[in-house]
């Protein structure tokens, strides 16, 4: 692996594998005098339990083992090191870095304190839009209709069915399976 190996010297006990993970959360979202850093807000525990869920139980550690600089533990670099593990890691494992960052935000994101954040910077912020949505003003098509003249706005009554029988002849090569049966 370019600028560093995958695993360090010796393995890592529980306790730094833990801190490894709560340092890798605050590097992706470290806070500022608004928001919480996301091991205050636990974002780590939920990020471990996803991994562990999607990925296997070995997971958490291979994560951690991945960020891992010259046989340093990622809890053991500096700021500036951690932000070069980081991008190491979306270098090397996008696919690994996109579920983790996904992970990491959607718990960070849904946490009561975060979510009053930012509502304290006027966004209208639901944690959980379903099932009252959000507040929407009816669609106005003099305001709302696109005034490219790219397509065009049909009004809902407007709609007819299509006949798709002309693509029957597309079908007929496509195994067909039976009809589920529902109980």
């Amino acid at each position: 692996m370019p600028g560093g190996k995958a695993t360090t010297k010796k393995p890592l006990n529980p306790r730094q594998i833990s801190e490894s993970l709560e340092a890798f959360v605050d590097t992706l979202l470290p806070g500022d005098a608004l928001f919480p850093p996301a091991s205050q807000v636990g974002a780590q525990h939920l990020l471990a339990e996803r991994l562990r869920a999607h990925r296997g139980s070995d997971a958490v550690e291979r994560l951690v083992a991945l960020l891992a600089d010259e046989g340093r533990a990622f809890i053991d670099l500096a700021p500036q090191e951690r932000v070069r593990a980081v991008r190491r890691l979306e270098r090397s494992e996008p696919e690994l870095f996109a579920f983790v960052r996904a992970a990491t935000y959607f718990a960070y994101y849904q946490h009561p304190s975060v979510v009053r954040a930012v509502r304290r910077l006027g966004h209208d912020y639901n944690d959980a839009p379903q099932p009252q949505g959000y507040a929407m003003p009816a669609f106005d098509p003099a305001i709302n209709a696109p005034k490219h003249r790219r397509g065009f706005y049909k009004k809902t009554e407007e709609i007819t069915p299509v006949d798709t029988s002309s693509l029957a002849d597309l079908l007929s090569g496509l195994p067909r399976y039976p009809a589920q049966q529902h109980h």
